[in-house]
């Protein structure tokens, strides 16, 4: 495996990671108070969507097209000054 494969891959497996260690984490005694049922859904919800962007974000450098092999070509201005030099 090279390395960009493996930076491809380090985000999807952080994602699945924390998906994992949160499902399997003891279950909390329903709260009483209305602000700590908030705060725990907040919780939740941005646990659920960090590892989900994740997993999809590792998808992304998967599938995205190959980026040029080459630098953009420079303006035509700054190509004639450096023609000069």
């Amino acid at each position: 495996m090279d390395l960009i494969v493996f930076l491809k891959i380090v985000p999807a497996v952080l994602g699945v990671a924390g998906l994992l260690t949160y499902s399997m984490r003891p279950r909390e005694p329903d709260p009483q108070d209305d602000l700590e049922t908030l705060t725990q859904a907040i919780r939740k919800n941005s646990v659920l969507i960090g590892c989900g962007a994740l997993i999809l974000f590792s998808t992304w450098l998967f599938f995205r097209p190959a980026p040029p092999d080459h630098d953009a070509a420079l303006p035509p201005e700054r190509a004639f000054v450096q023609s000069l030099s």
